[in-house]
């Protein structure tokens, strides 16, 4: 049975750093995608990350891709109101 999860489910920052993290158990993935919904828009692509140990920096947020872990934790460096959305993420297994 092939699973995938992210926690915590969801994430309200008050102050600091912290994250979620999406977790899969695909014996094999070579993509994660992580995309951004802003309240009332279309979905907004943020990182294609495509191999392993791959990290991508982009306003605050930093994604990697973990191959080993099975996952790809999205960090969130300096929270800040426009920062306020949902986060996805997808892996092509």
């Amino acid at each position: 049975e092939l699973k995938v999860e992210q926690s915590p489910p969801s994430l309200i920052i008050q102050e600091g750093p912290t994250g979620i993290n999406f977790d899969h158990s695909f014996t094999t993935s070579d993509t994660f995608l992580w995309y951004r919904q802003d309240q009332g828009k279309s979905l907004e692509s943020l990182f294609l990350l495509m191999s392993n140990r791959t990290v991508r920096k982009k306003g605050g947020l930093t994604a990697s891709f973990d191959i080993k872990a099975h996952g790809s934790p999205l960090h969130i460096t300096a929270s800040h109101p426009g920062l306020s959305a949902t986060y996805f993420c997808a892996v092509d297994a």
